[in-house]
């Protein structure tokens, strides 16, 4: 193996000896049998990471009849623009349809305030969040607010953080209960301030799956005439399923006054391709502040609804068809099926007293050790098979329960697997685990008190994953 594709952050071109590599356009067009021949070699391989139920979230439909079934979908409006409403009429009909049936499964029929409940889709959950507030910010700017706040538990995905840095908004972290793993919603009534524009919950949080006391914190965005935005990017379309199959399911929608926007990614537990969520608003007048519209450009009046300009009408037309196919029948069989593997998985967790998971989650959990660095039950069960994801502050492992774990034997297979760990961890407790918590999988190390370090380490990171190395030296 090369030391270019064997760098510091480990072999991120693995077909580089298989393939080579590209790095101008090739004279001559290579024929398509061939590069179909090399694409399903490459999908054949990482499918294999996931159909053994054994990484966490990530793949969260994992039925490849239902993703041939969208493939399918998608091709037939591959090609098409969805700025086009003229030429592609069907763009309005899909997008317009999956706001309105996830308006249905966020309760939006409770707003009797005279406010007319809409949404916007987007491609993921960050667009989705940083488009809420972009909302918020425009908002505030017409009760005269210059220096706009935004109140975050420090479970919040850092897509708000990456908003507000966007859009010049001061992040305020609320603390957590540690025990409960919810915002602490004292510290959240307390800083409340005139700059305050937008509150946010979360349901659930990514790291540890729980879902934060949206009731109490409606009540302070009533009492201050302030947005309150509820991620429920990760449980938007699995928990209203959780709620119905009777789960003790907290109320997190459009039922709350105070609840003025929800983020809902489709492309997870709505089970449709990768590039698609909602974003919900109370009402229509809020929308208007995430349109762009240029009214004297030379090219003509401009429009466009959100961040992204050009955007395939495919994955409208596939998201719509994952939510038609599934219909609620089927979203609440999958759920029922998750949400009883995710308990049985916690009770396994549960009978191992080195063990303790974090808060009162559902479908996804996240637990931990005061005996030994979790980590090292980590270093295990890769080696098995296993792929999680990490926690730090403190140190977790947590597991979201997606459909590839709904499959037979996946749950035994993690009792045994997990028993092995946990003796292997007792018997290394005294040593340093190999692996860390880094968002996405790749190895990397954790050094408290320095984080200016850690940043550069992250970027070089990205830079080495975006990158084609140009020689054997740049990645040595």
């Amino acid at each position: 193996m090369s030391d270019e594709v064997n760098g510091p952050f480990g072999d991120l071109f693995p077909y580089s000896r298989r393939f080579g590599k590209t790095a101008q356009l090739p004279e001559k067009g290579k024929p398509r049998e061939e590069i179909l021949a090399e694409l399903q070699q490459m999908s054949f391989e990482e499918n294999n990471c996931w159909k053994t139920g054994q990484c966490s979230g990530t793949m969260y439909g994992g039925d490849e009849g239902h993703f041939k079934f969208l493939n399918e979908v998608f091709s037939l409006f591959s090609h098409m623009n969805a700025i086009q409403r003229d030429m592609c009429p069907s763009a309005t009909r899909f997008e317009s349809e999956i706001g309105a049936m996830t308006l249905d499964l966020m309760h939006a029929d409770a707003v009797n305030d005279g406010k007319t409940p809409c949404t916007a889709i987007t491609s993921g959950g960050t667009e989705s969040i940083i488009s809420a507030l972009l909302v918020y910010r425009g908002i505030g700017r017409e009760r005269g607010v210059t220096a706009p706040e935004v109140i975050l538990p420090v479970t919040a995905h850092p897509a708000f953080e990456k908003g507000a840095w966007l859009f010049g908004i001061k992040v305020v972290h609320a603390p957590i209960n540690p025990e409960t793993t919810l915002v602490d919603v004292d510290f959240v009534r307390k800083n409340v301030n005139d700059n305050t524009v937008a509150l946010v919950g979360s349901a659930g949080n990514y790291a540890y799956g729980t879902i934060d006391p949206i009731d109490q914190l409606s009540e302070i965005a009533v009492e201050h005439g302030i947005g309150l935005h509820i991620d429920g990017c990760l449980g938007g379309f699995i928990l209203p399923f959780g709620e119905e199959l009777g789960y003790d399911i907290p109320t997190f929608d459009f039922r709350l006054p105070g609840v003025t926007s929800i983020s809902a990614d489709t492309h997870k537990f709505g089970f449709s391709l990768k590039g698609s969520s909602v974003i919900c608003y109370r009402d229509k007048s809020m929308r208007r502040h995430q349109y762009f519209t240029s009214e004297s450009w030379p090219g003509g009046k401009y429009h466009s609804p959100g961040i992204q300009g050009s955007r395939s009408v495919g994955i409208l037309a596939a998201t719509w068809s994952a939510m038609m196919s599934m219909g609620r029948e089927g979203y609440l069989r999958q759920a029922k099926a998750i949400f009883e593997t995710s308990f049985a998985m916690q009770d396994i967790v549960l009978s191992h007293p080195e063990l303790r998971i974090l808060g009162n989650p559902t479908f996804c959990f996240s637990f931990t050790s005061d005996k030994f660095d979790i980590y090292h039950i980590n270093d295990c069960m890769k080696k098995q098979g296993w792929r999680f994801n990490g926690q730090q502050y403190p140190n977790a492992i947590h597991m979201c329960v997606t459909r590839p774990q709904t499959q037979p034997g996946v749950v035994d297979h993690f009792a045994k697997d997990l028993a092995e760990a946990v003796a292997y961890a007792n018997g290394h407790a005294d040593e340093m685990p190999a692996s860390a918590a880094v968002y996405g999988g790749l190895p990397g190390g954790d050094l408290p008190g320095m984080r200016e370090f850690v940043k550069e380490a992250l970027c070089s990171l990205m830079d080495a994953t975006m990158d084609l190395p140009q020689s054997e030296k740049v990645m040595a």
